[in-house]
């Protein structure tokens, strides 16, 4: 009898102790949690969840996009090469390799090549597309804008007319509060000669 009502007490208490555990597991998942994200391992989502607000480290960004080992894609049919930091995830290769874009937590390089409907002088394209944009500057082969893509989002973007009607841009959009973190990705983009 001793024995039953022991083994009774014991299963009790640890029935208690799981329902408390369970209990504070979940209430804890719905404590909104600020993270600042060092490092990729983040992209896990038992680390980061919906209900967290993410600050990236501004400074440890910035070395990365400064130091990374640069990845190379080339488009070969329209003959040339764009070279990206290797940590960020390729997401769209695709319209017979013309495109690529890589992203890492919310900064995308997007790439492109395309044939116009009508051949166009690099004014006439600036023309164009200038509207949407805050900075524009114009050179002989392209043009550059840079403006906010929504809220909180912002683009810089360089076009380059390859021969024709045929044109290719490089676009960076990233979000406000990381701007001085990929200031050396725009500048790859500035720069960027074929």
């Amino acid at each position: 009898m001793r024995i039953v009502t022991m083994r009774k007490f014991l299963f009790s208490i640890i029935l208690v102790v799981v329902a408390v555990s369970v209990y504070f597991v979940r209430s804890g998942r719905n404590v909104e949690r600020t993270v600042v994200v060092h490092d990729t391992i983040y992209k896990d989502t038992q680390y980061i969840t919906e209900r967290d607000t993410v600050f990236y480290d501004a400074q440890w960004l910035r070395s990365q996009f400064q130091n990374s080992p640069k990845a190379y894609w080339k488009n070969y049919g329209d003959g040339y090469e764009v070279g990206y930091p290797e940590f960020m995830n390729k997401v769209l290769l695709n319209k017979g390799e013309r495109n690529l874009k890589v992203e890492y937590h919310g900064i995308s390089l997007v790439v492109s090549a395309y044939d116009d409907e009508f051949e166009m002088s690099v004014l006439e394209k600036y023309e164009g597309l200038n509207m949407s944009a805050v900075t524009k500057s114009v050179a002989e082969s392209s043009f550059l804008l840079a403006g906010k893509c929504d809220k909180n989002k912002l683009f810089f973007e360089k076009d380059i007319k390859l021969k024709g009607r045929t044109w290719m841009f490089l676009r960076v959009e990233f979000p406000r509060e990381l701007t001085r973190a990929v200031d050396p990705l725009l500048h790859y983009v500035k720069d960027y000669q074929l």
